[in-house]
């Protein structure tokens, strides 16, 4: 004999089955958060501070480096092109044409293209690079890169 379940038990269910998978309790970030913790990051590029520039990237991130062909997802790879950097003294940096994009609850994109100075040499140098990063949630509720690309503008674009 089969019984049936009371139609009002049904809703309670599905809502312990969700709060099992921890998908009911994430919201998106509101565009001013996603934006406040993309500024953190655009900040740490100016501090010379190679470990405060890899504390925004996740373990097992992939970046695509302007100066390297292949994707890199070796964590010390990583931290040696960071290093390089940052012994660069990378200072004025700015956004054009930036984009942060909600694309879910976990995971969000920043995309633009950034200006800057390096010290190379004696003189301070301009750079300038495209970029997209994607940000995830870490189980810990942080935010981390997961996924960078940077590549040089195309050939006789102007520096603005």
């Amino acid at each position: 004999m089969v019984k049936f379940m009371p139609v009002a038990i049904l809703p309670l269910l599905a809502a312990c089955q969700q709060q099992q998978t921890g998908e009911a309790k994430l919201v998106p970030p509101t565009q001013a958060e996603a934006e406040k913790i993309v500024s953190a990051v655009d900040e740490s590029y100016a501090s010379g501070d190679a470990s405060r520039i890899m504390n925004h990237y996740a373990d097992g991130a992939v970046m695509f480096d302007v100066g390297v062909l292949a994707p890199i997802a070796d964590r010390q790879m990583q931290t040696k092109i960071t290093q390089g950097f940052a012994a660069m003294q990378p200072r004025d940096f700015t956004v054009a044409n930036g984009s942060t994009q909600i694309l879910d609850a976990q995971t969000f994109v920043s995309s633009g293209v950034a200006t800057y100075t390096v010290q190379l040499g004696q003189a301070r140098q301009p750079v300038r690079a495209r970029f997209s990063q994607v940000y995830q949630r870490q189980a810990d509720g942080s935010w981390k890169i997961v996924n960078e690309h940077m590549s040089a503008p195309p050939a006789g674009s102007p520096l603005q």
